[in-house]
């Protein structure tokens, strides 16, 4: 299992590239960031999390779009 992303620009028809996707992993009341830009393609490189280090738990993504606009 992996989480991944992928941003499309409806307005303009094309990926969301370089935006900022902040992954934030909430364990009991803390939380762990990890940043990612996106590639031209508007996705990750690398799944967001993938493997033993996707558990079962409550997750947040944090999409910097004011920076894009």
């Amino acid at each position: 299992t992996k989480l991944t992303t992928h941003v499309l620009d409806i307005y303009s028809g094309k990926p969301g590239k370089a935006i900022k996707v902040e992954r934030i992993i909430w364990q009991l009341m803390k939380k762990k960031n990890k940043n990612n830009y996106l590639n031209d393609d508007g996705r990750a490189d690398q799944p967001l999390l993938e493997g033993d280090k996707f558990l079962e738990g409550k997750y947040e993504m944090v999409f910097f779009i004011g920076d894009y606009f």
